[in-house]
């Protein structure tokens, strides 16, 4: 499929103008304001034209469109670029996009625990050369759009479990939105809870416990609402036994009380792999099913339309949780990837899902989180962590485990 009708089909714009403004050499304010009318029609803004606001939003939507002409312009390029519905968002809108930066643990908390690895034990010597989750229901549906809802971190955790449910046979199906409003995170971790961002880590405890509605109970309304569950199930989880440390520790996580609801819905625990470690992760998404990574959801992410993404530094900021939903080789070029889905709706990367390059080796693309304090506000984090993988995809993974 050609460039311009990749903007076209996202934007709709007539197929003239888009090759002049995206591919071509002419680029005028002409074709800009005829376009910014265009995309404000397609995604039903109500900018009033002449207002501040219009103009504001305007010279956002030019300067993305520079950029992907800039990022389109390499010949040398994995992927392409498109100018998407965030076209004329402002950095601090782009930004409650992630709501998720992370756990990043001390490092007494980074140390491996005693706990059982159930996946690490298993024999994984012949595996796949590709491996995709797209047959289950879960994932075969349109991306959720998170809204302007920091909620990465519960749809990530809501599709993995429903998927790992689908796998086992199992009906139940798990709400993202009742994730969202009833996971305490009196630690702050990765936000101050709901859509200001939590961990999948601390929503994996709270369900392994107290469970969590469908869909149809709860469905995803991209905002905070109160939690239908009980004031004294609250107090409960605020008061359980585990430490921080205890909740995010690597290895199996099973019921810490006999009155566990986790194992009535048919979840016998989860695990926290390895951190920047490239077989448990492969082997996880290959013999269990997809999997809740983090990432840094950035240099690019917002106008990726297609291909092989390849342009996150190797100091990455880790901010996004995402759902990591396969992998394989592109028949094309022969590069290797990770298939992931994103939670920011069809409408953006390849149906809502986004491939990243992918190497057989964990010390292949490494380097530094600088900021891991920034947004987590959990006590004893140390000041920079290490993050391997592109955009740091072998940092920080969540698996479910089924009966």
């Amino acid at each position: 499929m050609c460039l311009q009708t990749v903007i076209i089909l996202v934007l709709g714009f007539h197929t003239c103008q888009l090759r002049a403004l995206l591919v071509g050499s002419t680029y005028n304010r002409s074709i800009i304001e005829h376009s910014f009318t265009a995309f404000v029609g397609e995604h039903g803004r109500n900018y009033v034209i002449g207002s501040p606001e219009y103009e504001l939003r305007m010279a956002l939507f030019e300067a993305r469109v520079a950029q992907v002409r800039l990022h389109n312009s390499n010949s040398q390029k994995r992927w392409v670029a498109a100018t998407n519905h965030f076209a004329d968002h402002t950095e601090e809108e782009l930004a409650r996009l992630h709501g998720w930066r992370g756990l990043h643990r001390s490092d007494n908390m980074q140390q491996r625990s005693a706990r059982q690895n159930v996946l690490l034990s298993q024999s994984s010597s012949v595996l796949p050369e590709e491996k995709i989750w797209t047959d289950l229901p879960i994932i075969a549906r349109e991306s959720t759009d998170q809204g302007q809802c920091g909620s990465c971190w519960a749809v990530a955790t809501a599709t993995v479990l429903t998927a790992g449910a689908q796998i086992h046979g199992l009906s139940h199906n798990f709400s993202a939105q009742d994730i969202l409003d009833c996971v305490p995170n009196p630690n702050h971790c990765g936000g101050s809870g709901g859509c200001d961002g939590s961990t999948v880590e601390l929503a994996m405890n709270w369900i392994m416990e107290f469970g969590v509605k469908n869909m149809v109970e709860s469905p995803y309304l991209g905002s905070d609402q109160t939690c239908a569950s009980s004031a004294a199930k609250v107090v409960s989880a605020l008061a359980a036994p585990q430490s921080l440390e205890d909740m995010t520790k690597v290895g199996f996580h099973g019921p810490i009380s006999q009155q566990s609801i986790g194992l009535k819905l048919g979840l016998r625990g989860w695990e926290h792999l390895p951190e920047n470690s490239y077989m448990p992760l492969l082997k996880a998404v290959a013999m269990t099913g997809p999997v809740a990574v983090s990432v840094s959801a950035t240099n690019g992410w917002f106008m990726y339309w297609q291909g092989i993404f390849d342009t996150c530094s190797r100091d990455a900021e880790i901010n996004h949780a995402v759902t990591l939903i396969g992998y394989g080789k592109d028949a094309e070029s022969g590069d290797k990837y990770w298939l992931v889905k994103n939670s920011w709706g069809a409408a953006w990367g390849e149906q809502g899902n986004i491939r990243l390059l992918r190497s057989d080796s964990d010390e292949e693309h490494c380097g530094t989180d600088y900021n891991p304090k920034e947004g987590t506000g959990c006590n004893g984090g140390p000041p920079q962590v290490r993050v391997c993988g592109m955009c740091g995809i072998l940092y920080d993974a969540v698996v479910p485990l089924f009966s």
